[in-house]
């Protein structure tokens, strides 16, 4: 009898590293999925804040590199990637530990990025290059560069993860990039300079803003064409650097959060008829807009006072205001595997 109990107590010894919530390491430490935070590039600085959602409390700084750009969540929640727009690189991040695992050469001002829907590429767009790094996650090389057009800026998921969408500064223009092949299968002339891009859950609808226009034009994803455009009143042309800047569709697709720097507020469309539904304000030039899975809270970044904006959206009031790095520009809002007890 003590023999088969000490097989059984063995056997399962063996078997915990393969159980779901447990990471094998030289430490012990037993990790969960679920943490819902926010990862925010501090673009004046060297590394991103950051922030636990449920607690509402900024945890720490990571330093990751030179002008970190762009931030990225993987699927399964197990890495965070970070572009470094002034060292051309591209790190790796465990949030178990908050800490970098890898920063590799990728080329010349990597901007936003984007992960495939299985976790297995890291795409990120270079400015400096004319085309979108494909990394493989796993080796942690770059793949290939696809040349997608001048100075490409944003890359963004189709919800059905088979779409790259990447805005091409110089080209006034995006294009849709197939997530398998790499091949460039669309183009939609935006016939201005484009900023930040965001899609209805659906994916038939795309929503971009621009430079000078207080508001965004909407796409119609299918034929791959500009179908409206919507002009906020105050003013509809804005200054530059005082434009309409980040944008998020809520998770049911019924409302727009559009970030509005010439008023220091985000303003909330509903998507049917792109009627204001209200006002938040926020800190000053309002960037990056972020929202959790559920719905239920959004994040912003305020470039000009340093710090990001949590707002709960169903009373479309902020909540608190939460000191970060400089100049915070991008964030992502996501679920990830984060340390829970430790032997």
């Amino acid at each position: 009898m003590k023999r088969i109990r000490f097989f059984i107590f063995a056997t399962l010894l063996m078997l915990l590293p393969a159980l779901p919530g447990f990471t094998q390491n030289g430490q012990g430490v037993e990790g969960r999925a679920g943490a819902n935070r926010a990862f925010i590039t501090n673009f004046g600085g060297d590394g991103i804040s950051v922030i636990d959602l449920e607690s509402r409390r900024l945890i720490t700084h990571i330093k990751t590199g030179s002008l970190p750009h762009g931030v990225a969540i993987a699927p399964d929640g197990k890495a965070v990637y970070v572009s470094n727009e002034g060292d051309g690189t591209l790190s790796f991040i465990d949030p178990l530990r908050n800490a970098v695992t890898a920063t590799i050469p990728v080329g010349r001002k990597p901007n936003q990025l984007e992960v495939s829907a299985d976790g297995k590429y890291v795409f990120v767009t270079l400015n400096g290059d004319d085309g979108l790094a494909v990394v493989e996650a796993a080796t942690r090389k770059v793949l290939k560069t696809v040349p997608v057009g001048r100075a490409p800026h944003i890359a963004l998921r189709s919800p059905d993860g088979k779409v790259i969408y990447v805005t091409l500064e110089g080209d006034m223009k995006v294009v849709a990039v197939d997530a398998a092949s790499f091949a460039i299968i669309g183009n939609i002339p935006v016939l201005a300079f484009p900023r930040v891009p965001a899609l209805t859950p659906d994916g038939k609808r795309l929503y971009q803003t621009i430079r000078w226009l207080n508001g965004a034009l909407v796409i119609d994803a299918a034929k791959n064409r500009v179908v409206d455009r919507i002009a906020l009143c105050e003013p509809k042309y804005a200054d530059e650097g005082k434009d309409a800047h980040g944008l998020a569709v809520t998770p049911d697709g019924k409302q727009l959060w559009l970030s509005t720097q010439t008023t220091d507020d985000v303003t909330i469309l509903d998507t049917r008829d792109h009627k204001i539904l209200g006002r938040v304000t926020v800190g000053r030039d309002p960037n990056w807009i972020g929202l959790t899975a559920d719905g239920k809270l959004a994040v912003v970044s305020n470039t000009g006072s340093n710090d990001v904006s949590l707002i709960d959206v169903s009373q479309q009031k902020e909540i608190t205001r939460i000191k970060v790095g400089a100049a915070p520009k991008r964030l992502a809002v996501g679920r990830v595997f984060i340390e829970q007890a430790t032997r």
